[in-house]
């Protein structure tokens, strides 16, 4: 008579130890059944699959407190995304994430740092910024009577802001530049800080990623000019911005406007206004670099218009000056990932997202920003 097959292992038999037992030879004659074949089968996969079962509960017990723990971002990242019903969505499920969170006090630690950031931000008070105006002075003469008319004479005068004197700079004293914008400004920084030459530069480089004009809500340029202004008085403002403002705007009053239609025209001309009415306070110099085209028709035909606007506001501002790169980087023939610079050699100029400018063609808008500079300023 062939001998009983041996006991079936119990639960707390490890992997190792099933794997031999499956491996081992059995004596002379040793059967199973194919019942004890199958629950022999089942008591190893039950063996193997608790340990994954458990290991992807706490994967998902991690990033569920993790989502608790940042529900702040959550919500910083819905209310980044353009105006439309897909934002209004995320942004509800954002806010319950968030409330919740905050019922369990998880997201007082990342609401603590969020209030450090802000205030090293200067974001908590907003500018109300003076929009922009040409100062008229009026003059009237005293009346004059001809053969028993009575007439008066007025004489207009506009006084136009002219740029300062420039100083010679030198290694003691160098010339103090501010880059700012997007994300787009991030390489031109990098360019204008190690590309200047024997000019002597103080560069500072402000860059913030998803920021515009049309969204104060998420990121507030004004009021952040202003304190760079009042703290670090640069002397000149390089702006590369314009790229994220292709997107609907509300007013202060909640209104939404069209992205393109005349009252968003009226009111982003407006917003840069009072926006260069910061830069330029105290005489300063503002470069401020266009877009160039973008690889996506509808956001190509949004930069047309941004480009125009800016355009138009700086057109009777001694102060400001274009930096015009929409030519250097396709202009009329559209956009162009590889393009010849300056020099004749061709080199991948857009990153492949179709929005950003490379690092190797951010030197061609650098080369632009000094030959503005040397312009004004003698470098000793």
């Amino acid at each position: 008579m062939a001998s009983p097959p041996p006991d079936l292992p119990g639960t707390d038999e490890t992997p190792l130890a099933s794997l031999a037992r499956a491996v081992r030879q059995r004596e002379r004659g040793e059967t199973w059944s194919d019942e004890q074949f199958q629950a022999a089968r089942e008591e190893d996969l039950t063996e193997r699959t608790q340990p994954v079962r458990a290991m992807v509960l706490a994967v998902v017990g991690c990033l569920a407190l993790a989502t608790l723990l940042t529900s702040g971002k959550l919500v910083e990242i819905a209310e980044r995304q353009e105006f439309g019903p897909s934002r209004d969505r995320n942004l509800d499920a954002a806010n319950a994430v968030d409330r919740f969170a905050n019922f369990l006090s998880l997201n007082r630690p990342y609401d603590a740092l969020q209030d450090v950031r802000d205030a090293n931000n200067d974001r908590t008070q907003p500018v109300v910024a003076v929009p922009s105006t040409t100062t008229t002075t009026t003059v009237a003469a005293a009346p004059s009577t001809t053969a028993g008319v009575t007439t008066t004479t007025t004489t207009t005068t506009t006084t136009t802001t002219t740029l300062p004197p420039a100083r010679l700079v030198s290694a003691d004293e160098p010339l103090r530049v501010y880059v700012t914008g997007d994300s787009q400004a991030t390489y031109l920084g990098q360019a204008v800080t190690t590309e200047g030459g024997e000019r002597r530069l103080d560069v500072v480089v402000d860059d913030r990623i998803s920021t515009s004009l049309a969204r104060p809500d998420y990121f507030d340029w004004p009021t952040q000019w202003a304190s760079v202004m009042a703290e670090q008085d640069p002397e000149v403002v390089v702006v590369f911005l314009g790229a994220n403002d292709h997107q609907d705007m509300a007013t202060a009053a909640g209104e939404r406007l069209v992205e393109g239609s005349d009252a968003w025209q009226e009111e982003w001309r407006r917003r840069l206004s009072a926006a260069l009415d910061v830069l330029t306070s105290d005489g300063r110099t503002v470069l401020w670099v266009t877009q160039p085209p973008m690889r996506d028709g509808e956001l190509d035909d949004g930069i047309d218009v941004i480009n125009d606007l800016v355009a138009d506001v700086t057109a009777d501002r001694p102060l400001v000056q274009l930096v015009d790169i929409w030519p250097l980087f396709g202009g009329a023939d559209g956009y162009a990932e590889r393009l010849a610079g300056p020099d004749g050699e061709t080199i991948t100029a857009r990153v492949s997202d179709g929005v950003h400018i490379t690092r190797s063609a951010s030197s061609w808008v650098a080369d632009l920003v000094f030959a503005s500079v040397d312009e004004r300023w003698t470098f000793g």
